[in-house]
Formats: structure tokens, sequence, C-alpha cells
């Protein structure tokens, strides 16, 4: 489903080559559900973003269901990331002057298409948020904000889903509700998910953990 080959990205500053990634490589199956954690600053949210395609490298390559990323121009770059990438962000990044279901349906709307009301139903069932749809993201509680983050995610039935510190904002129950979605999504879904975070508890419930250290796999 993904492989990563001599990743590298570095930094020109005065005097000084930021390493923030440094040569990396890994293999990731089909239906994998993998955690990367590291310290701040030890390059794992780069690794995220470059596996996205939200960065450009300064070497390797990144391979997602067969396609080369950095291969693609970079408006094709974009629709693929669209339509076969879903990410989840710390931050949830919804739009506030859309409602939970505009924004569930926001990644349809960008390339002019019509959803599968039927999927897209299944999804907010799943998630919790029949109640929901109707209302403006800032009327939620962080937990479920996330949620609809993570229906967005999901609605284009991507490859890949990447979720950058997505408890980073939310309380330990939020947290623990948020880690059990993903492992039901991974499991019942099969869907492939690679999920940053700093917080070991967290890493420990996906099927696999890698550790990056001043821009290295270890």
């Amino acid at each position: 489903m993904l492989i990563v080959e001599n990743l590298k990205r570095y930094y020109e500053g005065e005097n000084v080559t930021v390493k923030a990634l440094d040569d990396v490589s890994f293999q990731i199956d089909s239906g994998d559900f993998v955690a990367v954690v590291g310290a701040s600053g030890s390059g794992k949210s780069t690794l995220l973003h470059l596996i996205g395609g939200l960065d450009m490298p300064t070497e390797g390559k990144v391979v997602i269901d067969g396609v080369d990323l950095y291969a693609l121009k970079e408006d094709e770059r974009t629709i693929f990331r669209r339509r076969h990438v879903g990410f989840v962000f710390q931050a949830y990044n919804l739009l506030p002057m859309l409602t939970v279901y505009e924004n569930i349906l926001l990644p349809f709307g960008l390339d002019g298409e019509k959803p599968s009301l039927d999927y897209m139903q299944g999804i907010v069932s799943r998630l919790g948020l029949e109640e929901q749809l109707d209302k403006m993201p800032n009327a939620l509680s962080g937990g479920q904000q996330q949620r609809v983050a993570i229906a967005r995610a999901l609605v284009r039935k991507p490859a890949l889903i990447l979720a950058d510190e997505p408890t980073g904002n939310l309380d330990s129950k939020s947290s623990a509700e948020v880690v059990a979605l993903f492992q039901s999504i991974n499991r019942e879904m099969g869907h492939t998910i690679v999920m940053i975070t700093h917080d070991d508890d967290v890493a420990q419930r996906a099927g696999k953990i890698l550790r990056v250290a001043d821009g290295k796999l270890v």
C-alpha cells in the first residue's frame, strides 16, 4: 500500500543544513494500522506531510497504492491526494462557516462530484454524528469535531488515512474514544492508517509502531 524509499527533507540555514528527515525507508501493507512515534522535533510530522504530498522531499520516493506521488505534476498530486488520501489533523481543520454535513461532504464539492449518500450515512452512524449534521463546528465538543474530521477523511473511501496527533487536543476520555474509532475503522472497514503521536499509550493501540529520532527511523 505504501512504499517510502530513501526519503529526505533538508532545510538550508545560515552555515548549517537541518536534516528534518534523513534517508528514511519502510513499507506498509494494505490494512495495517501503524503509529509513528517520536519526541517533538524528531521529524515525524515532516514524514507524514511528505507521505501525504503536503511538502516536497529533497530526495526520495513515496508510492501510494502503486502511484509514485512525486512523479506527478503538482495539480495531479493535489487531485490524487484529495481522492486517495484522508487527512485527520490535531486542529480538526473544519470550516467554521459550513455545517457538519457540509464539512463531511467537502471533498466531493471540491471535485464537483456527488457522494454515495448511503455510504456517507453509514459513516455518520458509525461515528455517532446523526444528531450533529445541521450544527456548526463551534457548537461541538473537541471529541465531536474530531469525529467530523474523521468522517470527512473517510467519505471518499481513501486508500490511506494519515492522522497527525489526532488526540493532541482532546481529554483522556475523548482521546480513548477517538483511538478506539481508528481501531474499528482499521479492523472492520479495512482502511490503512498511519498515525503520528507523541503518546506511547496511544501508539500501543496500533498494530505496528515506527520510531523516529533526529530525522531517522530507529
